[in-house]
């Protein structure tokens, strides 16, 4: 366990309906894709850091769907944060035939946004949707780092190879160290959700 949080992670396994998360996928497909950043940067990392294809979408109308999910876990894991707005959403593929990949990264940045009043705003909540069956796929696990920057403690290890079903919703803390291992065989979808908040106490 976290030793700030009780959990450092909340997952639903049927958060999202199949023919959804297939609307998510079509939509997103439609778009013009590009290797995806580290956040805060402009460039793409090396690949030994990330390798990935995304787009950035804003159908909010998704959002309403999920939100209730959200504010659960955020009462239920007693995380209680301070959410005011979302950024646009990352679709982001995996592609076994190229090994893609995320290596151990959090989500937060000492780059910061404005919210409508021009407060500075934080990332606080992150949250990553599956999006495509399993059997589609080969690897791509997403893995937690329990505690800190990941060190060599295989028991800080949170494995979540039981968390691959089709609608799966993920939400944890945004500075909790995550990856998500190379994928072997066929494509992976997700979608990546921050939300956004003000300075913790």
């Amino acid at each position: 366990m976290n030793n700030l949080f009780k959990y450092s992670y909340f997952a639903y396994t049927n958060g999202m309906t199949p023919t959804l998360c297939d609307d998510i996928i079509r939509y997103s497909l439609s778009f013009q894709k590009k290797l995806g950043t580290t956040f805060g940067s402009k460039k793409p990392p090396k690949k030994s850091a990330r390798n990935s294809f995304v787009t950035w979408i804003k159908p909010f109308w998704i959002y309403k769907e999920i939100l209730p999910f959200i504010k659960d876990s955020n009462r239920a894991a007693e995380w209680d944060f301070n959410i005011i707005y979302p950024e646009a959403f990352q679709f982001t593929e995996y592609d076994g035939d190229k090994k893609q990949h995320y290596t151990w990264h959090n989500d937060t940045s000492k780059e910061q946004l404005k919210d409508s009043e021009h407060n500075e705003t934080y990332r606080k909540l992150s949250t990553i949707i599956l999006l495509n069956d399993p059997n589609e796929y080969e690897g791509g696990d997403l893995e937690f780092y329990d505690y800190g920057p990941p060190k060599k403690n295989k028991n800080l290890l949170l494995e979540t190879k039981h968390l691959k079903q089709k609608g799966t919703i993920i939400n944890f803390p945004s500075f909790i160290y995550h990856r998500v291992s190379p994928v072997t065989k066929g494509k992976r979808y997700s979608l990546v959700i921050w939300h956004r908040g003000p300075k913790f106490a």
